[in-house]
């Protein structure tokens, strides 16, 4: 009898013990899946939060870039208007100068000698040369000047000073108004002035 309690003993001891061992196997299976799954989740958690991260950094430089660019945009603007309004200042006092040189002594003197050198690179008749209509009172000086007759017409074109004159036969122009040489002025400058904004 008490070699069958042995054996019952001995086999309850086995089973408990195999029953032990087969616990231990599947609670460090689970640990192991646990630890996987846990390790998985935390490279995907890090994935999404790289992932969010670079988005947000794109997203900032994006918008960085469109505010330096606005503000680039805003300054170029600002010197713009600031260059014109410096030029419009600059040939306004120029205009105005020509204005009041056109109303002095020396104009006079300054159209005389401007026909003389014109009639020599315009040796034929038939010339028309248009002044502003103030102008027409220094008709016979001019005439005379030019050395040859020419019809001298007031002309609504020319507003400062100065004259045209223009060759029916040849269609020769010559433009010495001081309209055009301010006009020449202000292409040169601005092509020239280093007012070139970019």
């Amino acid at each position: 009898m008490q070699n069958i309690d042995q054996v019952f003993l001995y086999m309850k001891e086995e089973i408990e013990r195999q029953a032990q061992m087969e616990e231990k196997s599947i609670l460090d299976e689970v640990k192991a899946l646990e630890d996987e799954a846990f390790e998985s989740m935390k490279a995907e958690a890090k994935k999404d939060a790289d992932l969010k991260l670079k988005q947000e950094e794109d997203e900032m430089n994006s918008n960085a870039s469109a505010e330096i660019s606005e503000s680039h945009i805003e300054r170029t603007k600002k010197l713009i208007e600031k260059r014109d309004e410096y030029v419009k200042s600059i040939f306004d006092e120029a205009r105005q100068q020509l204005i009041d040189f056109s109303k002095s002594t020396d104009y006079q003197d300054f159209m005389v000698n401007k026909v003389k050198k014109a009639a020599q690179n315009m040796n034929t008749s038939d010339s028309i040369m248009y002044v502003k209509a103030d102008d027409l009172s220094l008709e016979k000086e001019l005439v005379k000047a030019f050395g040859q007759d020419i019809q001298v017409i007031a002309s609504d074109k020319i507003i400062i000073g100065g004259f045209i004159i223009e060759n029916q036969k040849s269609s020769l122009v010559i433009d010495e108004t001081l309209d055009f040489a301010l006009n020449n002025q202000k292409d040169w400058f601005n092509k020239n002035s280093g007012l070139i904004i970019r």
